[in-house]
This record gives structure tokens, sequence and C-alpha cells, in this order.
């Protein structure tokens, strides 16, 4: 059901302008390294918004994180931009994907994770937007993320 929940929280956020651009730009600016805040800028509009909201609410909740677990939360869904689906072809996509786009989209965290390591990113970065780690850090940010 919190799954669900999510889904639908992010459907309506991404059919509400994005006016905090510039904002959102310097904060990521000041956490991410050159070749990670690249990545992050080919994010579109709402997924860097949504992207700078998770990490707000991940330190929050853990304020003893390091830069790397922040990075993390910044980058969770930067797998996502190996697509370009809007409203519709997202939310199709993960309820049924009916193409190969639709396979990669719904398989972000992996796709996230590779293009963090081709760039050299940090191993915690990478296995914290793999998904494939479970420890308070990741936990934090799966909160964050479902919040």
């Amino acid at each position: 059901m919190r799954k669900i929940l999510h889904l639908v929280r992010r459907f309506i956020e991404m059919g509400v302008p994005v006016t905090s651009q510039v904002a959102d730009d310097e904060y990521a600016s000041a956490v991410l390294a050159a070749p990670e805040l690249d990545l992050w800028r080919k994010m579109s509009p709402y997924d860097r918004r949504h992207s700078v909201g998770v990490a707000t609410r991940f330190i929050a909740a853990k304020p003893q994180s390091t830069r790397d677990e922040h990075a993390a939360a910044l980058l969770h869904d930067v797998g996502k931009s190996a697509t370009s689906f809007g409203r519709l072809g997202r939310s199709v996509a993960t309820v049924v994907p009916l193409t190969r786009a639709m396979a990669v989209y719904r398989d972000h965290e992996r796709v996230g994770s590779e293009m963090l390591r081709a760039i050299g990113a940090a191993e915690r970065v990478v296995a914290l937007v793999s998904g494939t780690v479970d420890d308070p850090a990741a936990r934090a940010l799966r909160a964050a993320d479902d919040a």
C-alpha cells in the first residue's frame, strides 16, 4: 500500500510546474562532485526537484550522514534519465513494462548504479543507489523517498 501511495504522490508531483530549478541546482552543486552533478543535471526537472526533497528529508532524519550518503540521496533516481518518459509513460512502465525502454525505466536503480560506477563515483554512492544494501542509511534513504 505504501508503494502505491508513493507512486500516486509522484504522479501528482509531476503535474506541478517546477519553480525551484535554480535553488535545486545550487543545493546539488554544494553536495555533488562535478561528474555526479553532470549526471544529476541530465535528470528531468521533476526528478531533480524530487531528489532535493528526498535529500533534505534524508538529512533531517540522518544528520550525521556522510557526503557520499547525501550524494546518493540526490542521485537515487539518476537511472531514470536513461529514458525520456513523461507522466503517462512512467505510470505505464511502473505497472506493465511493455517495451525495452520501459523495462530499463523499471530497472533504474541498477542503471543508475552503472552510470555512477562509469564516472568513478564512490562505492558507497553506487551501493546506495543500487538499492542492494540494507543498513541504517539505506533504510533512511528509502523512507525519505517514500515520504
